[in-house]
């Protein structure tokens, strides 16, 4: 009897035991969503889901309302997890933004159905459908916004292409509208921003995000003044400025001492454009500025960069290689000076053909390098890269200086006028109301210190240096490979005081290259190409022999006798034998970088579950040895 009670009471215990446990479990599920519902675990390398401390800082400076409009069709399910789990963070955000705001903004979300008000509102905003279906069904997934003076800005799509840049484009909707008014950047230069032939008269994407945090003003012709309510001048190429305006960006410098200049001196992307054989336009007309602000642009090198060179297909005697050109390179992170705030979170620029910058001698300026090479590079003529360039012949006849070189500057200080007698005389073609210079308002030192950033490269302003554009759902968008127009963009703000977003940028950038399997498959190619260089030179004398004895027949009519007839069928089998070779040397080197990209996948795929499984067997072993040693003892 007493038995049975003792088994009842246990049954009875475990049935309580199962439902305290089910209990606990359901109340810390409730409690885990209550308490912990913004709480995330982000462990991916940019902190892509953490708001950052940049956007932390705009919410914290909205001083009027705002209304966010998230227009999000219910639709958007039937694509499939890809956009629903997409659709589903921006949700999270937006709330999470809401959240930080402390009240000063709202969030809204509408399902914009066929012919309903929520679409009209929709298409009023700026939004776009989305083709969903044959039948002409679409859905929206788009946002704006609008503050209490009704500016209205809009995202039209959230193209989950973007996903890596959420945050920055939902921040820099905010930042919009809580400042509705805009620096004013003056734009001076010959650099095609507003397109072109080759571009088909479209703007460059750089001038579209310059304008969406600045009022641009692109300047033209000869200028007498810039205006006083300009904060930032870009000088962009200015090749073809008369005197006067040359005089006019150095009372600039003088007076506001703001100016971001981009001075290169092979713009290829000029040059594509330009006239066959002239060479492209230059900066010569603003050297006497940089002569009296200390520092030196060589109109005539150009720098490459062999550790970060670009991968490029070309054509070398007559058959399709693929090699390093390094004359295209990227800048990562260690050729960035860690302490400037204009490179804050950014991971790469892409150069092409950068000139170099130094100081003076005698300058009387600081200067502060921003971008640098690796030690791997070298500078050599300009007319490398402008006439018919070679990559396979560049890398050849490469060779480094052993030392990092300057290709982006900051340049600080007091500086005196390259005018000082006073403004030039104007020219033949300007008014007669200027014949005589007006010296009351010439400044011949600076009011307010010069604060200059230099790029010695114009090329890494165009859209095929740092963009890759494709079309999904007949949509296009546009995605970030490098950081190029970042580094714009926080250069501009840096110069107008503000640093509200430059935290937020760089993060997500699409291109990472394998830094490791570059830098063995360069090693793999250098250990091969100097036999295939010899391979190639051997050939060629041969080939070169047989032509030469044909043309003695062909030329003296004279039959050729056994002997050499001979000696021409021994130099083609030649021939042939050293061809198999150079082939057995370029399998050779595909193996090789074949080889690499094995072990890298097989590490990078097998080393976490092998470690893993190791683990495992180490762990049952010694269960199994604790096992052992307590047998005796119950024994």
């Amino acid at each position: 009897m007493r038995l049975r009670s003792s088994t009842a009471d246990r049954r009875l215990l475990a049935v309580g035991v199962v439902i305290a446990a089910l209990v606990v479990f359901v109340c810390v599920n409730i409690l885990t969503g209550a308490w912990l519902k913004s709480a995330r675990l982000d462990l991916t390398q940019d902190r892509l889901y953490t708001l950052s401390s940049g956007t932390d800082q705009v919410l914290a400076a909205i001083d009027e309302p705002i209304t966010l409009r998230l227009y999000r069709s219910a639709a958007i399910n039937e694509l499939g997890p890809y956009f629903a789990n997409h659709a589903r963070r921006v949700e999270e955000m937006l709330d999470e933004y809401e959240r930080r705001a402390d009240g000063m903004l709202r969030v809204q979300v509408f399902d914009p159905q066929a012919y309903s008000p929520e679409e009209d509102q929709a298409v009023g905003d700026g939004l776009r459908g989305i083709p969903l279906a044959a039948d002409g069904s679409q859905f929206y997934f788009g946002l704006a916004g609008s503050n209490s003076t009704d500016d209205v800005q809009a995202i039209p799509y959230l193209a989950p292409e973007r996903a890596e840049f959420l945050e920055y484009d939902l921040t820099r909707l905010v930042y919009d509208l809580a400042h509705p008014e805009k620096p004013k950047v003056a734009v001076i230069g010959s650099l095609p921003l507003m397109g072109d032939a080759p571009s088909r008269y479209q703007s460059w994407i750089v001038l579209d995000v310059m304008r969406q945090f600045f009022d641009v003003r692109m300047l033209g012709g000869s200028i007498e003044a810039i205006d006083d309510d300009v904060g930032i001048l870009v000088i962009a190429q200015p090749s073809g400025l008369d005197e006067r305006t040359v005089y006019a960006i150095d009372q600039f410098a003088l007076r506001v001492g703001r100016i971001l200049a981009f001075l290169d001196p092979a713009p290829e992307v000029m040059a594509a454009g330009g006239q066959p054989g002239m060479p492209p336009p230059g900066f010569e007309p603003v050297a006497p500025l940089l002569e009296a602000w200390g520092i030196e642009v060589p109109a005539d090198r150009v720098v490459g960069d062999r550790q970060t060179a670009a991968r490029v297909q070309t054509t070398h005697r007559g058959r399709p290689v693929v090699t390093d050109y390094v004359a295209w390179f990227g800048v990562p992170p260690g050729g960035m000076a860690p302490d400037d705030v204009v490179l804050s979170s950014l991971e790469r620029i892409n150069l092409r053909s950068p000139g170099l910058v130094r100081p003076r001698e005698d300058a009387g300026t600081t200067f502060q390098p921003l971008l640098s090479t690796s030690p791997d590079a070298m500078s050599f003529p300009a007319d490398v890269v402008l006439l018919m360039p070679d990559p396979v012949a560049l890398l050849e006849r490469f060779a480094p200086e052993g030392q990092p070189i300057v290709v982006a500057a900051r340049v600080g200080g007091s500086v005196q006028s390259a005018f000082p007698d006073g403004p030039p005389a104007p020219g033949d073609g300007q008014a007669a109301s200027a014949a005589e210079p007006d010296t009351a308002d010439h400044l011949v030192a600076s009011q307010a210190p010069l604060n200059l950033i230099v790029v010695a490269d114009t090329d890494l302003l165009a859209d095929g240096s740092w963009l890759e554009t494709g079309a999904l759902l007949g949509q296009r968008y546009t995605v970030p490979t490098a950081n190029n127009g970042d580094l714009i963009i926080n250069a501009l703000e840096n110069l107008s005081g503000s640093t509200g977003l430059i935290a937020l940028r760089g993060r997500g950038v699409t291109d990472r290259p394998f830094a490791l399997l570059q830098a063995k498959q360069r090693h793999a190619e250098a250990e091969f190409q100097a036999t295939e260089r010899a391979l190639i030179a051997r050939i060629d004398e041969t080939e070169q022999r047989i032509r030469e004895i044909q043309l003695e027949e062909d030329e003296g009519g004279i039959v050729l006798t056994g002997a050499q007839q001979q000696t021409i069928d021994d130099f083609r089998r030649e021939v042939l034998v050293l061809r198999q070779e150079l082939r057995d040397v370029q399998h050779a080197l595909r193996q090789e970088v074949e080889g690499i990209q094995r072990w890298v996948k097989i590490l990078n795929i097998w080393t976490v579950p092998a470690l893993i499984t190791l683990f495992a067997v180490v762990l049952a072993a010694v269960r199994r040895r604790r096992a052992a040693r307590r047998q005796p003892m119950s024994a």
